[in-house]
């Protein structure tokens, strides 16, 4: 069994009478159910068997997919690497000796190693993003409401491959508008690398064929932002039990640590973040840089105090939040994101922007394989 799963059936086959999925093969992450197999949340310690299938996969059973494996994840979803010493250290097939990303960490792997053509995950803050462009693949948050912490979607090879997925009709796009951020947006001290800056401005360069392109600013309330995203994913893990995880228990001891008027201010915020955004930079669409630098070599993130890590992981990947918090769609095309702003920017149209820039993508990473 490849080391990015945790569960794999042997047994299983495809319901009868087909669909719009039949011959899709996708393994689901190891934070979702599967009726009788383990659930194991990233960690042996909180293995349990599942009564029944979470609602998504058993959409995706429904319209023919067949779902054969789990993938492995961190712990709870609760960070962008895995890195348990009781489960698999697993490396990007992108960048040997360095984390793929997280919290989809196996499906990002299983897909970018060629066993499997897509994988489910989910979102909170930027787990199907982030792994993406750490593995150098396609991961895709579709638009949700706002009130959802964690929204299921797909890592693929391929733009096309989501949009298959998702069926999706072929958008036509007119009068979008297009921005360009690469300065960090909520951790200003981090450092961007300059390729990475550099392959954002490209595919910048060719939608300008397309569309009106402009520079845009990080947001001047963009802190402010963060420390509300950053009480909303502590918030969640109130009631958790950290077991043996000091990180965890530190997510758990900052939630009880905030009082009602934080969490007040942090829900008004985010209920009018859409609109403050789509006003301050007055774009349909925003390119920015998915992840800052290279995936940091593994163990690094482990070595950091829960605090320094927290903040670390953020410094890598000070973007992808965002659209977490407006419910808007985002995809990751390896190493550049594609974010919606405005209404007419949903999912169809962020994944033809996606589709259109993903030529530029893999120049560069044939460039950097060189």
């Amino acid at each position: 069994m490849h080391p990015a799963l945790t569960y794999s059936a042997a047994d299983v086959r495809p319901r009868p009478g087909g669909g719009r999925l039949s011959g899709w093969v996708i393994p689901a992450k190891d934070t979702a159910d599967v009726a009788g197999w383990p659930t194991t949340s990233g960690s042996p310690l909180r293995s349990r068997v599942a009564g029944e299938t979470t609602p998504f996969l058993a959409g995706l059973q429904r319209h023919g997919a067949l779902i054969d494996a789990k993938t492995l994840t961190s712990e709870l979803g609760a960070t962008i690497y895995a890195e348990r010493p009781d489960v698999p250290l697993l490396s990007s097939p992108a960048y040997a000796g360095c984390t793929p990303g997280g919290s989809s960490t196996g499906a990002a792997v299983v897909v970018a190693d060629g066993l499997y053509r897509a994988a489910h995950g989910g979102d909170a803050g930027g787990s199907l993003r982030v792994p993406a462009a750490a593995c150098e693949v396609v991961g895709f948050k579709p638009g949700a409401p706002r009130q959802t912490v964690s929204v299921d979607g797909f890592i693929t090879r391929t733009v096309a491959d989501q949009v298959e997925l998702w069926g999706l009709p072929r958008r036509r796009l007119e009068a979008l508008s297009v921005g360009v951020l690469t300065a960090p947006l909520f951790t200003p001290g981090a450092v961007v690398d300059a390729g990475r800056e550099g392959v954002v401005r490209r595919a910048a360069a060719l939608l300008a064929g397309y569309f009106p392109v402009r520079e845009v600013t990080p947001l001047s309330f963009g802190l402010e932002t963060y420390r509300h995203f950053s009480a909303r994913i502590k918030h969640s893990f109130a009631e958790v039990d950290p077991l043996d995880s000091p990180y965890i228990a530190w997510l758990r001891d900052e939630a009880r640590s905030l009082t009602p008027s934080t969490l007040s201010a942090a829900a008004a915020h985010i209920d009018a973040l859409p609109s403050l955004v789509r006003t301050e930079w007055d774009v349909d669409i925003v390119l920015t840089p998915m992840i800052a630098t290279d995936p940091p070599p593994l163990g690094f993130f482990p070595s950091l105090s829960p605090a320094d890590s927290f903040e670390a992981q953020t410094e890598w990947s000070p973007w992808g939040s965002l659209f977490n918090l407006t419910g808007a769609p985002a995809a990751a095309v390896g190493p550049v994101q594609v974010g919606g702003i405005s209404p007419a920017a949903d999912d169809a149209a962020v994944l033809e922007i996606a589709r259109l820039i993903e030529p530029v993508v893999e120049e560069w990473q044939r460039e950097r394989r060189r």
